[in-house]
């Protein structure tokens, strides 16, 4: 069961870091920065969060270790995404990735 769970983990935060996280916090036309204060990130850190609770809480027990490892399991794709996101900004939208919202760009 134990390399089920890492099996599960790296399929899991592969996608989250590369597709779900990076559509969620930019725009999909302009390729502008929305934010990690929206509706879909929330979704997301919630689904996470109970897709590894039920993954790791049966295997390990619930103890501090298990909630810190739950918790960097949850914020490593956010991590990743913001890298995932920086990286490929110029390449499909010609622009440099800021993490400015459209309120302080304008200023």
């Amino acid at each position: 069961m134990e390399s089920e769970i890492y099996l599960i983990n790296a399929l899991m935060i592969s996608l989250y870091s590369t597709w779900f996280i990076p559509v969620a916090i930019r725009d999909s036309k302009t390729g502008g920065y929305l934010g990690f204060r929206n509706r879909a990130v929330l979704f997301h850190v919630i689904f996470l969060t109970a897709l590894e609770s039920l993954l790791l809480i049966p295997q390990l027990g619930m103890s501090f270790f298990t909630v810190v490892r739950v918790g960097f399991c949850i914020a490593l794709p956010f991590g990743l995404a913001l890298l995932y996101v920086n990286m490929t900004q110029k390449q499909m939208f010609g622009t440099k990735f800021s993490m400015k919202g459209k309120e302080q760009e304008e200023k």
